[in-house]
């Protein structure tokens, strides 16, 4: 046979050198065949003879029967032994082809796919074993939960394990538990919170299988509460940033001059009914007359009077406008003029004056951080509001009230009456009487 390129192609040796090549290759495994058959074969005929040998010895033993019961037992045996032959061959037929199959392209295709299949099925056992109950000392079944050292696992609802944070966070929703409280595993159980989260999957769940988060009103109910949970995340979140231990003490610090009580004096005090009887306690005062005698025996102020008309420490503003101008006019160890209020006359004397120190920042840290909180909050409404172009449409009978002015921002003026901070009137809280209420003014 001539090629295109005129040389000559011996077909005949190519297809000797191919068919020499296929026997090099089948040869290995032909005489391999071969050697396992003649091993299977020589194991029948092992128990072939063995066989034959009882059955001998069981002809023998039964020589003595009936003729009818050996043909029996002859046919059993050759029936047996039939079949035991057919069964033999029907197994080396399976097992030649199996050999001669399995190097192909679809017997490897086919043992890889056994070879995974075998491999899922093991490792479904492998979980099906993990999740079966097991039994605890007092022989009752209790499920193994993997363990889990960050975030303890409590339960498991349908094949999903329920953790320690999951009912923290159900429970703070609910207000089962204190800001400050902090969960575990123990007081979850004693407290029956895990059982309540339980049971509130299995109703949420139900109701989805029943499809109630299709109906309008509980859509909104649920649309609600996501929005409130988002809302408080967001307002968290930026309280963390802005109301921190470092932006408070620089607000007390840029407050610090203004947070001065100022001085404050001690004084006592003799009240009269008239300014003429005022004018003759002022005239034997200065003839040397005792203050405190006289407090004691003419003041109408039932309060101060048996102490000679002491009043105590106080500061500007804890006296009334009046009383505090004639105390603070007045140098210690001097009379101030005589003056009216409400109650009658007084004659003030001021026994000492001092100067007062800053209020402590541990006093005024709770309203700094309360005003920080308000602060943020209303800021943070208005600029997401002025970002949305929120329009509010009010009725007409309120569209005539004048809307409120919107809320000052700026840092509070701690020097303000209207700014409440601690003072020395705090013992009012403590149940301490002040000297403004002995007094009356």
């Amino acid at each position: 046979m001539e090629t295109p390129d005129g040389k000559q192609f011996d077909t005949e040796k190519r297809g000797s050198a191919a068919a020499a090549a296929a026997g090099a290759v089948w040869r290995p495994l032909f005489a391999g065949t071969v050697w396992l058959a003649r091993l299977i074969w020589a194991g029948v005929v092992i128990v072939a003879r063995a066989i034959a040998k009882f059955s001998i010895t069981t002809w023998r033993v039964a020589a003595a029967l009936d003729s009818a019961l050996w043909r029996a037992v002859k046919l059993l045996a050759r029936q047996t032994l039939a079949g035991l032959a057919y069964v033999g061959g029907i197994a080396l037929t399976a097992f030649r082809g199996l050999i001669a199959w399995l190097p192909t392209r679809t017997g490897r295709a086919y043992s890889s796919l056994f070879g995974a299949f075998l491999m899922v099925c093991g490792l479904w056992m492998i979980d099906l074993l993990r999740s079966v109950p097991s039994l605890d000392a007092a022989g009752a079944s209790s499920a193994r939960a993997p363990v889990d050292e960050d975030d303890p696992i409590l339960a498991r609802i349908d094949g999903r394990y329920v953790h320690l944070s999951e009912i923290e966070a159900s429970a703070r929703a609910g207000g089962f538990l204190r800001p400050d409280e902090t969960l575990t595993p123990g007081n979850a159980f004693e407290r029956e919170l895990v059982e309540s989260y339980v049971e509130q999957r299995l109703l949420a769940r139900a109701a989805l299988d029943d499809g109630l988060q299709r109906s309008p009103t509980v859509a909104r109910k649920v649309n609600a509460a996501r929005d409130r949970v988002l809302a408080a995340a967001y307002m968290d979140a930026q309280l963390r940033d802005t109301v921190t231990p470092e932006a408070v003490e620089r607000l007390y610090r840029s407050q610090s001059d203004v947070t001065r009580l100022g001085d404050e004096v001690r004084a006592r005090h003799i009240l009269v009914a008239t300014g003429e009887e005022a004018e003759e306690v002022v005239a034997l005062l200065k003839g040397g007359a005792d203050f405190s005698a006289l407090a004691k025996e003419r003041s109408l102020d039932r309060a101060t009077a048996p102490l000679g008309g002491e009043v105590g420490w106080f500061t500007r503003g804890m006296m009334t406008p009046v009383f505090s101008n004639a105390a603070f006019s007045a140098t210690p160890g001097e009379l101030a003029a005589p003056f009216q209020t409400e109650f009658g006359w007084h004659i003030l004397e001021v026994v000492d004056r001092r100067a007062t120190s800053a209020v402590p920042f541990s006093r005024v840290r709770a309203p700094i951080e309360n005003f920080l909180r308000m602060r943020t909050i209303e800021s943070s409404l208005r600029d997401l509001e002025k970002k949305s172009q929120v329009v509010y449409f009010r009725p007409k009978e309120e569209d005539e009230t004048p809307s409120a002015a919107p809320p000052d921002l700026s840092d509070p003026p701690l020097d303000d009456p209207e700014f409440t901070l601690p003072t020395e009137k705090s013992g009012e809280q403590d149940g301490e009487p002040d000297a403004s209420e002995e007094t009356g003014p």
